[in-house]
């Protein structure tokens, strides 16, 4: 396992192609209909949003260089495109998701990527109420006092480099290009097929398993995020490399539930009663088993 280990620049290479590609693309959409900047956004920016916070993601655990102030500053590079900063705040967060997954006891627990009592108390089991928490949750529940990243000189760089690339784009080619970039964003991390990852990652669908694995045809355009028992296993594995682990360790991950379809999963969380928020591991002890 440890050959596996270490940094892959790869994803540096990817990091420049697409940020290059989303804006091109939010500069050739600012010059069309509004109809197709938003068919866009909602189809190959999706994509593209989604992909680059992936590769973040890959930064985030010093997976594309070995110097951390070079994934600091890829990271930075890659969010460029999402129109608002996140990715030094999202850094100090999954970090601490990996060492307390499952810890979400009020506002004091520290996974961060655990709803709150209040997103799970206000959404019940609404259809409407799932799929506005999804989409915009973040922007209205009180955060998890461990979400709070610290105010250094990396999280000040992050936000000067974001608001700079959006006031550049919107003086030489107007607004339209940026509503591109918001709305890809906000369409690829939230009520889209790649969104749905967030819900299948630690959605309870055995009792005592804590994360759960994709495999479908999805992971090509997610750089394999879907391998997320492996990543969890092994976080010092960068993506090119999971595929491998789960070859190499075969015995320990066939048996294991996994989600067989992000679109089947996306349809029923918000549609079928039975999904709720509390379903994420930690929070509640329903289980879903005979969802599998």
């Amino acid at each position: 396992m440890r050959d596996l280990f270490g940094a892959d620049l790869t994803s540096a290479v990817w990091v420049l192609g697409l940020v290059t590609a989303q804006f091109v693309l939010a500069m050739w959409t600012g010059r069309h209909s509004l109809w197709l900047l938003l068919g866009m956004s909602a189809t190959v920016g999706a994509i593209i949003a989604h992909a680059l916070g992936v590769l973040i993601h890959e930064a985030s655990h010093n997976l594309v260089f070995k110097r951390t102030w070079k994934n600091k500053l890829l990271a930075i590079v890659a969010n460029m495109p999402h129109g608002a900063p996140a990715a030094i705040e999202f850094r100090h967060q999954h970090l601490l998701h990996h060492r307390y997954l499952g810890e979400a006891n009020g506002l004091d627990g520290r996974d961060t990527q655990a709803p709150t009592h209040k997103e799970v108390d206000v959404v019940g089991h609404s259809g409407l109420l799932k799929f506005l928490s999804f989409t915009f949750g973040r922007f209205f529940y009180r955060s998890r006092r461990a979400n709070t990243a610290p105010r250094d000189a990396w999280l000040a760089t992050n936000i000067v480099v974001c608001l700079l690339a959006d006031t550049v784009l919107v003086g030489t080619t107007g607004l339209r290009p940026l509503v591109y970039l918001v709305l890809s964003a906000l369409v690829g991390f939230g009520p889209h097929v790649l969104g749905a990852r967030r819900v299948a990652e630690h959605l309870t669908i055995r009792r005592g398993q804590p994360t759960n694995s994709y495999y479908g045809p999805l992971n090509l355009v997610t750089f394999d995020v879907g391998y997320h028992v492996e990543h969890h296993d092994f976080p010092a594995i960068p993506w090119r490399r999971l595929r491998l682990l789960r070859a190499v360790a075969r015995e320990h991950y066939h048996r294991l539930a996994t989600v067989g379809s992000w679109s089947q999963l996306m349809v029923a969380y918000f549609l079928d009663a039975r999904f709720t928020v509390a379903q994420y591991t930690g929070v509640s002890t329903e289980f879903l088993e005979e969802q599998r």
